[in-house]
């Protein structure tokens, strides 16, 4: 019997908009992290950024979400 083995790269993601994306392409921008959760922004090479936030506890409740240029200019402001 031929077993077929798949192997899962953790840094390919779908973001809350649906766009899939390789993290390992990106540039890691902040970092922070404790026991429960990691929020973590990376920027891409389009200049674009995402908000990964990776639970512990629960992997299905990891987000990723990708921030446009106008959204970006916003967080600056605050």
């Amino acid at each position: 019997m031929l077993q077929l083995m798949t192997t899962v790269n953790p840094d390919l993601i779908t973001t809350t908009c649906g766009r899939e994306l390789d993290l390992s392409t990106t540039e890691l921008v902040i970092e922070r992290s404790n026991s429960l959760f990691s929020y973590n922004i990376h920027k891409l090479k389009t200049g674009e950024y995402i908000i990964a936030e990776k639970f512990y506890a629960n992997p299905f409740n990891n987000r990723y979400i990708l921030l446009n240029d106008e959204q970006i200019e916003l967080l600056k402001q605050l």
